[in-house]
């Protein structure tokens, strides 16, 4: 009984060692919200309800913070080239929407993108320019 009591306590502590703190939180629901505009506007463009998750939000932003960046700005620009795909024609369209159902995000430098499942990852920073020319296609490669 004394192990399972202890075991329970363990976990608990755990859990509440690694938990976000209220300004996390805070920071965090900001990002989305700024981000939700991005996923709600390539949503209509492509007719797909995208799904979003962060990778490494600490590490995310902290680098970001170092540049005078936001995890918001670095992650939108994927979603961005996505909804203009999805604006350029039918055929960019039907790819995107048979492909790609949701997208994760975090840092790294220099940048990468990945897809496995339906998902579009992005690791990427804002010290790197020319965004687009470098992401649309690698992105049409793989649709």
């Amino acid at each position: 009984m004394n192990k399972a009591v202890a075991t329970a306590f363990v976990l608990v502590m755990s859990t509440t060692l690694h938990a976000e703190s209220l300004e996390e939180r805070k920071f965090w629901k900001g990002q989305m919200d700024y981000l939700s505009q991005n996923l709600e506007a390539a949503s209509k463009s492509c007719d797909v309800k995208f799904t979003f998750d962060w990778i490494d939000k600490p590490k995310l932003r902290e680098q970001a913070d170092k540049t005078q960046a936001s995890p918001n700005g670095i992650c939108g620009a994927v979603i961005d080239e996505v909804e203009a795909l999805c604006r350029d024609d039918a055929d960019s369209k039907a790819s995107v929407k048979a492909k790609i159902k949701g997208f994760t995000c975090g840092w790294s430098n220099p940048r990468s993108l990945d897809m496995k499942g339906g998902i579009l990852q992005y690791l990427g920073n804002n010290e790197q320019a020319n965004f687009s020319d470098w992401a649309k296609p690698w992105i049409e490669k793989h649709l």
